[in-house]
């Protein structure tokens, strides 16, 4: 199967179209519009699409359609600034004509009341896709999270996908041994990584890929509107797809999509593929 794994930083504003949340409105069915970032991965045919901090409810959710695709959104139960419309949550686009067995939202020993997880089995194959804590913002919950995913993980027979927006930075543009640490780098995130190497999981990035981060950070200068570190891909690697009994499979990073004026995300999609 081809899957997008992809931090769209709110589903709502410039994904399927150009238009901001706001612009959006009550328009109640939204389809991809041509030059929309969606419509770009659309064309590498994906089986799975999986997107994380999309910052939209389950009713918001069933706007946002593709056609021959069915949707599952995993919201936030909090309210006000962590409320369902304004933070975190996942999404899975799923080819109707793909098995779906089962769609599981929580996993032993940790509460998810952020909509940071879904589960599917689809056909054969077990598919996790997270938006993990940021340990800034959440650092006793990303600890919990981390530890409840990898004893999760470790009791999955394959074939497993798992995949999503981890908030750790295994490879960043910078020598991560010279900086003071924060978080995405500090020793239990990177940890994180080798645990479930140590697991079984392998990385799929693929050796020919020489764009490797995924993230850029939005803040800095802009150059025709994208961030001067984007545009020298200056990054970090917050985005992933580990894989367990599920071969000759590799990833890559799309830093195009989405990379416009005004910017899709500060995040670029990456795809898994057939090892060609």
């Amino acid at each position: 199967m081809n899957i997008v794994s992809w931090n769209v930083n709110g589903i709502r504003s410039r994904i399927f179209n150009d238009k901001t949340s706001t612009q959006i409105g009550k328009v109640k069915d939204i389809y991809p519009e041509e030059k929309s970032p969606i419509n770009l991965i659309l064309k590498e045919n994906p089986d799975v699409i999986c997107l994380q901090e999309t910052r939209c409810d389950e009713i918001q959710g069933e706007r946002f359609k593709i056609s021959g695709y069915k949707s599952y959104f995993n919201a936030s139960k909090l309210s006000d600034a962590r409320g369902p419309n304004r933070y975190s949550g996942t999404c899975v686009y799923v080819k109707q004509v793909k098995d779906v067995k089962s769609v599981e939202f929580q996993i032993p020993n940790f509460e998810d009341k952020e909509g940071r997880i879904i589960i599917l089995k689809v056909e054969q194959i077990t598919l996790i896709t997270v938006y993990a804590p940021n340990s800034g913002s959440n650092y006793e919950n990303k600890i919990k999270f981390i530890e409840a995913i990898v004893d999760f993980l470790s009791k999955l027979e394959g074939p497993v996908i798992f995949c999503g927006d981890l908030n750790i930075a295994v490879d960043t543009h910078f020598d991560k041994t010279k900086v003071k640490p924060v978080p995405g780098i500090y020793k239990h995130e990177l940890q994180f990584y080798h645990r479930l190497i140590n697991i079984n999981y392998i990385d799929t990035i693929s050796k020919d890929d020489n764009i490797v981060y995924t993230w850029w950070d939005p803040r800095v200068k802009k150059v025709n509107g994208i961030s001067k570190v984007r545009v020298e891909n200056k990054g970090w690697r917050l985005d992933y797809f580990l894989v367990k009994d599920y071969n000759q499979v590799s990833h890559r990073v799309y830093k195009n999509i989405g990379e416009s004026n005004p910017l899709g995300s500060d995040h670029a999609p990456i795809i898994l593929k057939p090892s060609v």
